[in-house]
């Protein structure tokens, strides 16, 4: 008996290593190795493009498929506008510290796609290229990025047909794959003060976390669902329980080493799409 067991435990962690491998080699790997150039808002969608206001609505960006328009509010007085060219915006948020945006964008160069995350400043003309990865296999592009400013490190989830892959930037401009276990990533965070990224395992419904050394651990509680929605400031972490049809049904908060404590049932269970950091915080 304990020889089958044997077998059937070898057996799945070798298919399992193959679907990795897989994944790995032929649906998200690049043609050739990327390169660096050094150099929780959510929009308001319009008929024109997509809204978004800084920390404390002191400016508002406008992204439609040719520009980004920043503007200083209220009076709405046009500070500059960034023509894209043959660039795509797939990814836009304002700092939660600074009144500066980051920007994903991305083309396609010969068959390949080009993605680049950029920095924005409404009072200058110019940008700052902080990262770009070339040669992508289509349809890839920066989906959301986790930063943080104490630390200048900034955490890129670069997906193609919901295969996520997640890349490190730092201060010193090093750019470097970061390895998780699994490529369905969901929602990605990271704290104030600490080099670390917290994400969704989509296959497994748990929130995990990666450290600075490289390990890995699921940090949301056992015997349940959970979807990550964020941290705040504090280094607070907040996930969502999820019901037996994968909605929302109560939030709770914890910090690394400490855990986790329910902080309230909502009314109505929702999908966790739709929850907000700012929902949540209090």
């Amino acid at each position: 008996m304990m020889k089958k067991i044997i077998f059937w435990v070898l057996t799945s962690l070798l298919l399992q290593g193959g679907i990795y491998l897989y994944l790995d080699q032929y649906l998200l790997t690049p043609t050739s190795p990327f390169q660096v150039k050094v150099a929780d808002n959510q929009p308001d969608t319009t008929t024109s493009g997509q809204v978004y206001y800084s920390r404390d609505k002191k400016y508002m960006a406008q992204v439609t498929a040719d520009k980004i328009e920043m503007y200083a509010m209220p009076a709405r007085k046009l500070m500059r506008t960034v023509n894209l060219g043959d660039k795509h915006v797939s990814y836009f948020r304002w700092l939660d510290d600074r009144d500066l945006a980051l920007a994903g964008m991305y083309t396609d160069v010969a068959g390949a796609r080009e993605v680049e995350l950029t920095r924005l400043n409404p009072l200058t003309s110019g940008y700052e290229v902080s990262a770009t990865i070339k040669d992508l296999p289509a349809r890839s592009q920066i989906v959301n990025v986790a930063y943080s400013t104490a630390t200048n490190v900034v955490y890129m989830q670069v997906t193609r047909d919901n295969i996520s892959r997640i890349y490190r930037f730092d201060a010193n401009h090093y750019l470097s794959r970061i390895w998780l276990n699994t490529y369905n990533i969901g929602r990605i965070a990271t704290l104030v003060d600490q080099d670390c990224l917290i994400y969704d395992d989509l296959n497994r419904n748990t929130v995990n976390i990666r450290e600075a050394n490289g390990s890995q651990r699921i940090i949301s509680p056992p015997a349940a669902r959970y979807r990550l929605i964020g941290a705040d400031r504090q280094n607070n972490i907040y996930i969502a329980k999820l019901n037996r049809e994968g909605l929302g049904e109560s939030i709770y908060a914890g910090r690394l080493l400490v855990g986790f404590r329910l902080t309230k049932d909502l009314n109505t269970p929702v999908s966790t799409s739709e929850l907000k950091l700012s929902d949540v915080i209090g």
